[in-house]
This record gives C-alpha cells, sequence and structure tokens, in this order.
C-alpha cells in the first residue's frame, strides 16, 4: 500500500495544474463573449414565425435536390438576408393580416402545427372551465407547445427542426423503461426489420455487450438486405471529441478509424448490403451532440435516455409512429449537416400518409405478458423478432422467477449488467406486485398532439464545408450560459409554470438555474411537485464551477426556500431506487443508478428524450425530445415509472436537508456528499474529472462531466458535518407505512373497465341504500344533523335531508345512512365486515373541500374535487379494509370491525386532504393508538342499534384524526409494535397481520351487493328458506309453524358465531342479527325480509307462529363452507337448508353457495339496478335518477354537484 501514494501525491499534483490551466483559458473564454441567440425570445407568435411555419422543409428541399448541405439549406430558407421570411413581418395581403390578428394567441399558435382536425389536436386549445374558481383542466396544454415556438422568431436553428415541422401529431405503440440491454434489444430488432434506411444518433458509443447487439443486428439486417437482394443507407453520429472539431464540428470518420479501438463498428466487407456512413459531432468547448434517437424507413423514430455502452442505468425509450416522425427525420437531417452521399432512399416519401406499421403487424395472439420464458436476445444468441408483441413477450418473460428463484431475485438478475453482474437485491417479494415490465404495449389508439422540443448545440460553431457566413443574426458561439429561449427549455418551463395539480420529474441530476423559481412557486401555489433524482450521478462534474452543484445541494435549497411545512410537503424529492432494492444506491458504486429523463404535468402532457435538467443540457448539449398531449399516455407512464422502481416508495428525502436518511441510523449514504460538501468542492469536481476512468452521459473530452469516487473519498473528509435527525427517521411500523404507500403511489389501471365499473355500482348502491334510510327510518332520522340546530356554510349537505353540517358530524350522518338498515355491501372473511362504510368519511370530506374552495374559503392542495379522485378513493378504501378482513380475526381480541372503517378512511381522507405521506403515516398510527370499539352491542342480548351507527362514528373518527394531524399532530411510530401497549403487543403478537395478497384492487370486485337489509352470513339461508317456501304448496305444507318438526341449517362457522341466537330477541338490532328469525320468518312470508319487519312494533316481533318456528331450527358450522368462505378463488358465502316435516317427509336440502348480490351470480347486476331504482324512488323522480346515473359516469364533475343531486326537490347544477 505504501507504495501507492508517491503516485497518488503525484496525480494529485498533476490535477491541480490541470485545473489551474482549465480555469485560466475558462476566463480567458469568458471575456468578451458575444451572448447567444437564445438569450432572448419573443412572447408572441407574428405573422413572419406562422409565414415560416407554413414554408418548405429542409426534408422537402433536399428531396428536391439531394446533393444540397442540410445546413445550407436551413440557412437558405429561413436564416440569412435573403431567406424566403427575411421580410415577412408585415403582410402584403391586408385582408389576411386583419384576419390574422384577429385570431386568439393560442390560436395562432396552433395555426403554426400540424394537428389536423383531429378529437386530439383540438384539445389542445380547448379550454374547461369546471367551476368558477377551481380549473380542472386548462389551456397550458397548448401554451407550452405557443411558448417553445416563439424561440423560433429570433433563432429559427434553436429547434434543430424545420418550424413547419414544430408540431404534429403521432401515436406511441411502445414505451421501454428497463436496463441499458433492454433497449439495445429493440433498437436491434427495430434494425434488423428496416427495408431502406436507418438514422442513428448517440452521445456515446463504446465497445461494450449494448453496442455489440446494435452492430449484430447491422450484420443480421446486411444478410437479409442481400438475400432479397436490396441495399440500405446508414448514417450514424456520435460525440468522441476530437481537437480537429474546433474548424470542423463534424468530422467524417473513416473505416479505418470505426471498427477498431473503443468504437468497433462492422467493416464494409460485414456488410455489403448496408451503405454505413459516420460523423464525429461536437461543438467546442461545451456543445455536446447529447442526442440519442434513431429513426428507421422514415417510419418510426425511438426517442432514448440511453448511449450505447454498459452501465448500470435504468433507462427510458419511447417507440414513435405517425405523421410526427417526419420531424424527427427532419432534425436527424439537420443533425447530420453534410451532404448526403449517398443521399436517404425515403426523401421523397413523407410518413403523413403511410400506415401505422406497428399497428398492421400480425401478432398472431402473442401476449406481451407472456408467462413462458423464451431465450433472450443476447450478443451470443440472436433472437429476432417479426414485431413489438413477439418482443414483449419475450423481454417481460425474462423477469418471470426460473426454478428456486424467489421473484427479487429474478428482478435483480435483470437489472445485473456485465459491469455489475453480482449485485443482489434486499426487497421483499411483496415489492415485486405489481410485477417489473419492462415494455408496456399501449391498446392501438388515434393519433394524437405532439411536438418536437429541442435545442441546438451552443459553442464554437464552425463547418469547413458549410461555409455558413457570419452575421449579426448568427454569431460565433461561445461558453457561456445565454442560450436559454430554445424549444426545450421554454416547454420545460411553460409546463411548469402552467401546472395546476402535479408535476413528475425523473432526471440523473437537475441543478438548472432557470428552474428552480418555477418549481419553487409551482409547490408555493399548491402543485404537488415529485422529483425522482440519482443520487450521486456525476457528482464532481456538478461540482465545477458554473454547474451549480449537486442533486443533495438542489434539494436542500428547494426545500429551504419553501417557508411553511404545508408548502414543503408539496416538494417529494427522492433518490432512485432500483426494484430490487430498499434504498438509493451512490452512482459511484455502479450498481443501481436512474438515467430517465422524462416531466409529466397534470396527467396530461409529457416531455421525454435526451435533456436532463441539468445546466449542461440546458445551456450546451444538443437535444431531441418529444412533447406529447394525451392523458392516456400520461397515465401510462406514470404508471410504468412507479412499477419499474422503488422510488416512491423507499427513496424520499428528508425536507430537513434534502439528502436520504437510512430510517435506522440516519446516516446519508455512502459516498454521499450531503448538502454542504465541504470546502475546495470545485477542485474535487476538477479531480474526479481528471481521474475518472469511464465518461458519463453528457461527455465529451472537451466537456466537464466527469465523476469517480475513489480520490473523491481521499479528499472529502467533510469538515461541516450535517445532518440533523428528521422526525420520519424513526421507522414507522411497517403496516402503517404500507396503507400509506398504496394510497398515495399504487396507480389504478385506468383501461381496466371491470375497476370502475364495479366501483361505480359500489358508490350507487351505497347512496341508494343511504336515501332509503333517510325515507323509511325515523329513528336513523333522529340521529342526523347538527347537535344543536344550525346550518354549517359550504359544510355537506346530508342526502335525502335538508341539514348541512360540519364534516366530522356529516361522515357521522352519512356513514349512519348508508349503514344502519344493514343493506349495503358486505365482505365475509375471518373478519366482516361493509366497505361502503367509508364513504362516511370520503364523500363529507370531498364536499365539502369542494364547496369550501368555490367560495375561496380555502385554497385545495390535494387531489381535484371529482368523481375520478371519488372512485379511487373508494377502491382503495375498500381494498384496504378488504385486506385486513380477509385473515385477521379482530373479534376474537372483542374488537369490532369498524376499526378497519378507521383505518381505510383515514389513509384515503388525508390523501383526499392534501396531507403530505408522512402526515398520513401519522395519521394511521393514531388508528392504533384510538380507542377500539367492543363487538359487545353485536353480541347476544346486548346487541342494540349501535351497531347501525359504529361505521358512522369509525368514519367521523377518521377525519377528526387527519385533521387533527394536519394542524401538527404528531404519529407514534410503533404504535404497533411497541411493547407492552402497542396494538400487536396486546391482540396478534409476533405473528402480526396476515394478508391475502398485496394490496390492489380485489376487494372492489368482489363485495356482496346485499339485495335483502339481512346480516351477510344469513343471505344464503334466507335465499335457500324462501326456495323452499316456494315448494311448500307441492309438498301439502299449508301451515308450516304446525306441520315441519325441524329445520337444519348448515352454514360457515362465521354464522354460527356472530348470528347464532337463542332465547328472547329484545330489539330490531338483535332480530336482524338472528339467522333463525331471518330464515323463519322468510318460510312463513315466501319472501326475503325488510327493513320493517325486525321493529317492535312489527307483526312478525310478535309472532308466535315465527317464534315456534324459531325454535325448530338447528344451526351446524360446517368445515368445508367454511374452508370455501375463506378461499379467494371461491369466496362463497353457503348455507344449506334441510326441513323435515311431522309425518316423517324430508324436503331436501337446497344449497345456495352465491346468492344473489354475489359476484359470481349473474342475476346480481339486474337486482342491485332493481334496489337502486327502487330506494332512490322513495324521493326522486325517474328523471332525477337518471341525471344522478349520468352523473356517475362523469370522470371529472364536482362532488358538490353530484351531492346537490341527493338533496330533495334542489336545482341541479349539471
Amino acid at each position: 500500500m505504501d507504495a501507492l501514494y508517491p503516485r497518488d501525491r503525484t496525480d494529485v499534483l498533476e490535477i491541480i495544474a490541470a485545473t489551474g490551466s482549465f480555469l485560466f483559458i475558462s476566463i480567458l473564454l469568458l471575456i468578451q463573449q458575444p451572448l447567444s441567440r437564445n438569450h432572448s425570445m419573443c412572447t408572441m407568435v407574428s405573422r413572419k414565425l406562422y409565414n415560416m411555419s407554413q414554408g418548405q422543409t429542409v426534408t422537402a428541399e433536399l428531396a428536391r435536390n439531394p446533393s444540397q448541405c442540410p445546413q445550407k439549406v436551413f440557412h437558405k430558407l429561413f436564416e440569412g438576408h435573403h431567406s424566403l421570411h427575411a421580410h415577412s413581418g408585415s403582410d402584403s395581403d391586408s385582408d389576411s393580416a386583419s384576419k390574422w390578428e384577429q385570431l386568439e394567441e393560442l390560436q395562432k399558435a396552433r395555426s403554426c402545427g400540424n394537428f389536423g382536425t383531429s378529437e386530439t389536436s383540438e384539445l389542445f386549445l380547448k379550454v374547461r372551465q369546471v367551476v368558477k374558481k377551481i380549473i380542472a383542466s386548462s389551456n397550458f396544454r397548448i401554451q407550452v407547445y405557443h411558448d417553445a415556438l416563439c424561440c423560433l422568431e429570433k433563432n429559427p436553428m434553436s429547434g434543430v427542426v424545420s418550424p413547419p415541422l414544430l408540431g404534429g401529431t403521432g401515436v406511441l405503440p411502445l414505451t421501454i423503461v428497463a436496463p441499458l440491454p433492454d433497449l439495445c434489444r429493440h433498437l436491434a430488432n427495430c434494425i434488423v426489420r428496416a427495408e431502406h434506411e436507418i438514422f442513428l444518433g448517440t452521445n456515446f458509443w463504446i465497445h461494450s455487450d449494448a453496442s455489440t447487439l446494435i452492430t449484430n443486428a447491422i450484420r443480421e439486417l446486411s444478410k437479409r438486405a442481400g438475400e432479397q437482394g436490396r441495399k440500405v443507407v446508414m448514417k450514424m453520429i456520435y460525440d468522441r471529441g476530437d481537437p480537429r472539431q474546433a474548424w470542423d464540428n463534424r468530422l467524417n470518420v473513416k473505416e479505418d478509424q470505426y471498427v477498431g479501438g473503443k468504437v468497433r463498428l462492422p467493416a464494409a466487407s460485414e456488410i455489403p448490403n448496408v451503405d454505413l456512413q459516420v460523423i464525429n459531432f461536437h461543438r467546442p468547448i461545451f456543445g455536446t451532440f447529447h442526442a440519442k434517437f434513431t429513426v428507421i424507413d422514415r417510419r418510426m423514430a425511438l426517442i432514448q435516455s440511453s448511449n450505447i455502452q454498459d452501465n448500470d442505468n435504468l433507462e427510458m425509450l419511447s417507440h414513435i409512429e405517425g405523421p410526427i416522425v417526419d420531424s424527427f427525420y427532419d432534425a436527424a437531417l439537420l443533425s447530420w449537416g453534410k451532404p448526403l452521399e449517398p443521399p436517404f432512399p425515403l426523401l421523397n416519401s413523407p410518413v403523413k400518409d403511410a400506415p401505422i406499421s406497428s399497428y398492421g403487424a400480425e401478432q398472431n395472439g402473442a401476449s406481451e405478458n407472456g408467462t413462458d420464458a423464451l431465450p433472450e436476445l443476447t450478443t451470443k444468441s440472436p433472437h429476432y423478432d417479426q414485431d413489438l408483441r413477439h418482443e414483449a413477450r419475450r423481454v417481460n418473460g425474462s423477469i418471470h422467477p426460473l426454478q428456486n428463484e424467489t421473484p427479487t431475485q429474478a428482478v435483480s438478475r435483470h437489472l445485473n449488467t456485465t459491469i455489475q453482474p453480482d449485485t443482489t437485491g434486499d426487497a421483499p417479494d411483496s415489492d415485486q406486485d405489481p410485477n417489473m415490465t419492462p415494455y408496456m404495449l399501449l391498446p392501438d389508439h388515434e393519433p394524437f398532439a405532439m411536438a418536437v422540443v429541442n435545442r441546438e448545440p451552443f459553442g464554437c460553431e464552425y463547418s469547413s464545408s458549410e461555409q455558413i457566413p457570419r452575421s449579426p443574426s448568427n454569431p460565433k458561439q461561445a461558453p457561456n450560459h445565454s442560450s436559454i429561449h430554445t424549444p426545450q427549455n421554454s416547454a420545460w418551463i411553460s409546463a411548469i409554470n402552467h401546472a395546476q395539480r402535479s408535476i413528475l420529474i425523473q432526471t440523473p441530476n437537475m441543478n438548472a438555474e432557470p428552474l428552480m423559481e418555477p418549481l419553487i412557486n409551482a409547490a408555493r401555489r399548491g402543485v404537488i411537485v415529485t422529483c425522482y433524482l440519482c443520487l450521486g450521478y456525476n457528482d464532481a462534474g456538478e461540482l465545477l464551477p458554473f454547474q451549480n452543484g449537486t442533486n443533495e445541494m438542489i434539494a436542500n435549497r428547494l426545500y429551504n426556500s419553501l417557508e411553511s411545512d404545508e408548502e414543503k410537503s408539496r416538494l417529494r424529492v427522492c433518490y432512485y431506487v432500483g426494484k430490487d432494492q430498499t434504498r438509493p444506491i451512490h452512482n459511484s458504486f455502479k450498481k443501481r443508478s436512474c438515467h430517465i429523463k422524462l416531466m409529466i404535468v397534470d396527467q396530461q402532457i409529457a416531455i421525454q428524450g435526451n435533456g436532463n435538467l441539468d445546466t449542461q443540457s440546458f445551456f450546451h448539449s444538443q437535444e431531441i425530445n418529444v412533447l406529447i398531449d394525451s392523458e392516456m399516455v400520461c397515465r401510462a407512464w406514470t404508471e410504468l415509472i412507479n412499477r419499474n422502481q422503488n422510488t416512491a416508495k423507499y427513496g424520499a428525502a428528508s425536507a430537513k436537508d434534502g439528502c436520504w436518511h437510512d430510517p435506522k441510523t440516519d446516516e446519508i449514504p455512502p459516498g454521499s456528499m450531503g448538502p454542504v460538501p465541504g470546502r475546495f468542492s470545485w477542485a474535487k469536481g476538477a479531480i474526479g474529472r481528471r481521474c475518472s476512468p469511464q465518461t458519463s452521459a453528457n461527455d465529451g473530452p472537451y466537456s466537464v462531466r466527469h465523476c469517480i469516487h475513489s480520490i473523491l473519498t481521499k479528499i472529502h473528509n467533510q469538515p461541516e458535518t450535517y445532518r440533523p435527525r428528521d422526525a420520519m427517521s424513526r421507522t414507522y411500523d411497517q403496516p402503517i407505512r404500507d396503507v400509506v404507500d398504496y394510497v398515495y403511489k399504487y396507480q389504478l389501471d385506468e383501461d381496466d373497465e371491470t375497476i370502475w365499473k364495479s366501483a361505480r355500482t359500489s358508490l350507487l348502491d351505497a347512496t341508494g341504500c343511504a336515501i332509503e334510510t333517510a325515507a323509511t327510518s325515523t329513528t336513523c332520522r333522529n340521529f342526523l344533523g347538527p347537535m344543536t340546530k344550525t346550518t354549517v356554510p359550504n359544510g355537506f349537505k346530508v342526502p335525502g335531508t335538508d341539514h348541512q353540517v360540519d364534516t366530522p358530524k356529516g361522515a357521522f350522518d352519512l356513514g349512519l345512512l348508508i349503514r344502519y338498515l344493514d343493506h349495503n355491501d358486505a365482505l365475509g372473511g375471518a373478519e366482516w365486515g361493509h366497505p361502503s362504510d367509508n364513504l362516511g368519511a370520503i364523500i363529507p370530506v370531498m364536499d365539502w373541500l369542494s364547496r369550501a374552495s368555490i367560495a375561496g374559503e380555502i385554497v385545495h392542495r390535494g387531489p381535484p374535487l371529482t368523481m375520478h379522485t371519488l372512485l379511487v378513493a373508494l377502491v382503495k378504501a375498500y381494498e384496504i379494509q378488504g385486506c385486513y378482513q380477509m385473515q385477521n380475526a379482530f373479534n376474537a381480541y372483542g374488537i369490532d370491525h369498524v376499526i378497519l372503517v378507521k383505518l381505510a378512511s383515514v389513509a384515503v381522507v388525508s390523501w383526499i386532504l392534501g396531507l403530505t405521506e408522512e402526515q398520513a403515516i401519522a395519521a394511521v398510527s393514531h388508528v392504533w393508538m384510538d380507542g377500539h370499539p367492543s363487538r359487545v352491542y353485536r353480541s347476544g342480548a346486548n346487541t342494540v342499534c349501535r351497531k347501525g351507527w359504529a361505521a358512522g362514528d369509525a368514519a367521523r373518527r377518521a377525519v377528526q384524526l387527519a385533521f387533527m394531524v394536519s394542524q401538527g399532530a404528531a404519529g407514534s411510530p410503533g404504535a404497533l409494535s411497541a411493547r407492552p401497549f402497542g396494538f400487536l403487543e396486546r391482540t396478534f403478537g409476533d405473528s402480526g397481520f396476515v394478508f391475502p395478497h398485496a394490496f390492489g384492487t380485489w376487494t372492489v370486485r368482489n363485495v356482496l351487493f346485499k339485495t335483502m337489509p339481512v346480516e351477510g352470513h344469513a343471505i344464503s339461508a334466507v335465499e335457500a328458506a324462501v326456495l323452499h317456501a316456494g315448494l311448500f304448496r307441492k309438498k301439502g305444507v299449508v301451515d308450516p309453524a304446525r306441520q315441519i318438526k325441524n329445520i337444519y341449517l348448515r352454514v360457515t362457522e362465521a354464522a354460527c358465531m356472530i348470528i347464532d341466537k337463542k332465547g328472547p330477541l329484545y330489539n330490531a338490532a338483535d332480530r336482524d342479527h338472528c339467522i333463525q328469525y331471518v330464515v323463519a320468518l322468510a318460510l312463513l312470508k315466501g319472501s326475503p325480509p325488510v327493513a320493517v319487519d325486525y321493529l317492535d312494533e312489527s307483526p312478525w316481533a310478535k309472532s308466535e307462529e315465527l317464534e315456534a318456528l324459531r325454535g325448530k331450527i338447528v344451526v351446524q358450522a360446517d368445515s368445508g363452507l367454511q374452508r370455501d368462505y375463506l378461499d379467494l378463488d371461491k369466496k362463497s358465502i353457503g348455507a344449506g337448508v334441510t326441513i323435515y316435516l311431522e309425518n316423517g317427509a324430508e324436503l331436501p336440502e337446497i344449497l345456495i353457495e352465491y346468492p344473489v348480490g354475489h359476484a359470481r351470480n349473474p342475476q346480481t347486476a339486474s337486482a342491485v339496478q332493481k334496489k337502486f331504482f327502487k330506494n332512490m324512488s322513495y324521493m326522486f323522480s325517474a328523471a332525477e335518477i337518471s341525471r344522478i346515473l349520468g352523473a356517475v359516469q362523469q370522470p371529472d364533475i364536482l362532488i358538490s354537484d353530484f351531492i346537490d343531486l341527493f338533496i330533495p326537490f334542489s336545482k341541479s347544477k349539471i
């Protein structure tokens, strides 16, 4: 070891000398340098800009004369003194000019794009104002395109595309979020399937497994082309930095240069049927060609985040088809920048009228998620596929566990690459549900609006072949930060500035100064700003002068710029965590990093491509990005991003310092510099750059973007220790965190109609039960309304009444109305329960928030207060309660099942209120510390009407707990596990809770809808009794009480425990929870009970016949029925009824396993509909009921408007 020290000392001296030289040269370059043309921009769409957008394109001009240089063509068309648009600021046609001036600004922007007449492009302009002061959707989508477009006025080349092609339409059949080899596999398949031409641009190309996948594909393409008698033209650009680029940015790379060394492309002799040309493009000093995109046969564009090199990155690729591909084709020609020798064969074949190739492919029934593991496409094993679906099946199938392999091990195997083959994962197998899905195929869809939002490279521009004259409009460029207003940058800033609800960013680094203030302002005005960053990605490069610092430094700065805890709660910085990990791993270890570049705003628009949100990409590098306008794609991308990593679950930074802290030790991760890197951090950056053995994604030899950990750790003694202990660093019990993770991070499948149909049915059934109760139960009505007569302005309007109450009382009242008659939905398990009880908390909170927001009383910070949000909350509350019910018998400890109403409701209400995840976790912890209701009020002679309002009480308490935490009440991390008083210590013990499956959407699809007001375990027995009663006449039974000797009920063990009652029945609550009473009643009536049959004044309550028949009923528990009752694959609720007559005859058992109301009974749908119409008819006309049914189908309807429909005789706002 001692021998190493002199070498280290020498290296450090060399580094200091090199750093000094670098700084001296940089200072010289910064003196008297010109500004970029992009240092300012216009804010209006001028007539000149419109004329540019309607003119010719570089592609069209090259089609006319392929021998021309693309750069010269662009200059002639758009930039020179004699260009077509040089003097078009006004129009000689006064009528045209007048019409132009009369257009709205955004209409002008739209007219500059090629959006056609499709509905999607019309949506670009549409402004939808939902209510007076709450705007659910706005014109920000076209505004983003407008702001990108305006950059072209002063510098048409800033977008690296002919202005007429900035906007267009396209489709997005495939998205990949996966380790780099998976992106290269798709690129290889597309290359192999090419027929005429290929353009491939990448920042970094190094001979590697990744590059070999591509070069093998080029060889295979040549072989296939030869067999078919054709030749393919392929042009490729990379950035490998060369001193000669000081006088010629684009260097032709000769074959003897690219076949050896670190490139190793195929020689011409290896690919006789592929005409390959290569250019090395770099604009010194900082104008890196950072673009990574491919255009094949002018029919598809692949926009990706990845270079071609082996690394540990998670990457993203969008496969785009349709007319917008012509825009990427034009950008490819401008990037090439030299005469095309030979030209591309398809210069004369625009994509506009061509069919979508991926839609026309024969799929042969292949599924993208097939369970059969197919051989992987590797460098040693070429397995090329015929279409996208077969590709997806092969790649997605490779993640299924092999023999003796756990789900997490399978994911680790897939994420491991040649540079880190042995990394192991520590994530529990439960984290693999939902499973990682590298390839996501979207269903066929109509083209929607897109735009290319690029930026040109900014450096010292010159090309000996181009000989473009310099002028004030085309100055010599210099290495400063004046190249600001490019389509890429303007699109980013505009999207952030116009966001109304949410921003999701994933980027390796985020330190571009112009983005900081917009992000801070977004969080201040109520937008949820989520940033997934990579821990330590190129930290050394980011520490150099003018680069603005590391991710941890930026996160700390952003949090410190926000004043209140509420504002800070809306900024959610997370560090990338691999799908198989539970903590971020510093990039210096090269084990799990993320290189995705993505921004999604309001789940409506997204920007994806090559550009990082860092200083280099913002001010200097050439980038290619796509702006899309599709809610479908945005939601799919959000789900895919979260599905394929554990960042949201484990990667949250502390709002105290912007760093990730170990939840047990509170330490920052190994390799992390923290928010204050210490003295001489700029020198550490230079050392990291000088000694890096491997260049990062955004580097060329002229770049300052290198990072290495080994020498940094030698000098990085961190004299300033900065590791405050976050309150959340105390680890909350896992079940508490899991509930909140599910509510805040789980994405429902927007395209799975079974989820939404089930949710709407559940909502209608519950509200129908509430109206039934309000209309028919005098006892219940006595409990409704304020304790002291009053009306609460903007309070919750209680359905079926004229009460308007505060939110907690509203939760009690609605919970009471839904539950009181025991007619609402139910779910069995080790614990019985009624998931719709949770609507008692959800709906009043949303109704109050909506009314108070409209009145200007509050500023809502949570999700939109619409039907869609209500259905999401319903599904998640149902699922939490359902998962806890299945295998956890709270009743064994004397605790009533409404504890789960409190649990599920407090979690979703916290989300609806806009609480942070940390606050929601605290609120959930209070549930387990709370006083828990005893089951005594459902048991034997102690059964009282409290069982009818217990759910309302739980809903009220859930709302109170969420409100208290929102006002600063702290939670208890050990509420479950603390000894000796934690909840589990007093109940389930070390075994804890048991769950049948991970949280998903199972419960809402499997609830039992009660078509009769009977305790759920008795429904099948009542249904069987009604069928028996229908046979009495045939059997000669006219006096059941005298002619029946015995009745045997074969039921579940749960039924025996809950509703098997002998002896006197004291009240209505007692009667409806007695299986003997309801079965005897059904036999005598010949129909199911109704609510009034349980009342004290009912003749059945005093019937001697019924009492005599009840005494003849024998209830027997059946282990088989109980087993099927608990089996999630069967989930029956069986009961058999056998009757023996006094004359010795036997009426054979009638067994009902799936009664009407069960998800598996085909009569359920019609029965529930009939029940709903009957219940609603107590108060409403057919027309009013029809409006309610229509409202449930409107995802954007405000909940306050929806609730108004349930107020009798009120005038609807719909």
